[in-house]
């Protein structure tokens, strides 16, 4: 079948084209896309910023998204068309149809529309750092970059009983965001005396939990030094690029460094046991989403989606087959 999708031929280039799509082989299910999303990832390969061993020209693009069954392969046992399902790899999901291995989806829960159930993956990953994070009742804790991934950070952390909750940003912006959905305090980290301040708040001991999720060289090493003795260093952000760190402190305070990505769980089994668990909190009202969210956006005018993602207050944009 012909589909529409898309193709990166090069950094802040991108095209819509149509191909040629197979039928589903076995194993394989075809989803007619509702909706798919502009991860940070995404944004960084757009502009030029690639994983090792990616190359341009980039033809299979878009891991956040999700629709309806349109058709099976053989052997697939999980799904029937007309099922409501997300995807939980890189499924090529800026298009109107992808193929995906049945291990490669999640049903959506029948408690969420498919506006959130399409942002199934990224909320799951975001809710399985605040579930690991080991934030306890009356910690204070902190939350580096407060993106898509950060803003949710601030709002579970408080869920889960913190005191306070410190969010920290370059963008005034996101800070003020952060503030509307619960952050107790914002700072911006390139202020004069923003360390001072938080160390301050905290009688000089630092906080109990760092969140990092702004995934720069600036950001690891502040969450570093602002973090008490013993305390947890969460991992979130995907730094792509060779940073220096100054982690004297890691070995000298017995820093507790925690890599938190449910993706990279060893099997997509762990992943299915883990999800339903960790979507709940937003279907159940929980988590507010929908502030974060701009858009959307039609497929056909996808560079216009990057360029918006590409706006320093941009949190996520939606993108949309028509």
């Amino acid at each position: 079948m012909q589909i529409q999708t898309i193709r990166l031929p090069g950094a802040k280039k991108i095209e819509v084209l149509s191909k040629e799509l197979p039928d589903p082989q076995e194993g394989q299910v075809l989803v007619k896309t509702f909706q798919s999303s502009i991860c940070g990832t995404d944004k960084n390969i757009y502009n030029g910023i690639l994983p090792p061993g990616l190359k341009f020209p980039i033809t299979l693009l878009g891991h956040e998204g999700g629709g309806t069954v349109a058709e099976v392969g053989k052997g697939v046992r999980k799904y029937k068309v007309g099922d409501r399902v997300m995807s939980c790899k890189n499924n090529g999901t800026f298009a109107d149809y992808f193929l995906a291995l049945e291990e490669n989806l999640h049903p959506v829960p029948a408690e969420m529309d498919m506006d959130l159930g399409c942002l199934g993956e990224p909320l799951a990953c975001v809710m399985y750092s605040i579930y690991n994070s080991g934030v306890q009742l009356g910690d204070r804790v902190a939350v580096m970059g407060l993106g898509f991934a950060g803003q949710l950070m601030v709002q579970g952390s408080k869920k889960k009983g913190a005191v306070d909750v410190i969010g920290i940003d370059p963008l005034t912006g996101k800070r003020d965001l952060a503030k509307g959905l619960g952050a107790d305090y914002v700072f911006d980290p390139n202020a004069p005396n923003s360390e001072k301040a938080i160390m301050d708040l905290t009688q000089g001991t630092g906080v109990d939990v760092v969140f990092e999720a702004a995934g720069t060289e600036t950001s690891m090493n502040m969450a570093t030094r602002i973090l008490k003795k013993n305390g947890i260093l969460v991992l979130y952000s995907w730094v792509m690029e060779p940073i220096h760190l100054h982690i004297s402190r890691w070995h000298d305070d017995a820093i507790n460094i925690r890599t938190t990505c449910v993706m990279h769980l060893n099997t997509p089994y762990e992943r299915f046991a883990w999800f339903d668990r960790l979507l709940a909190p937003y279907w159940k009202g929980l988590i507010q989403v929908r502030p974060l969210l701009a858009g959307p956006v039609a497929l056909k005018d996808i560079s216009r989606g990057f360029e918006l993602a590409n706006q320093p207050d941009t949190i996520k944009v939606l993108i949309r087959p028509s």
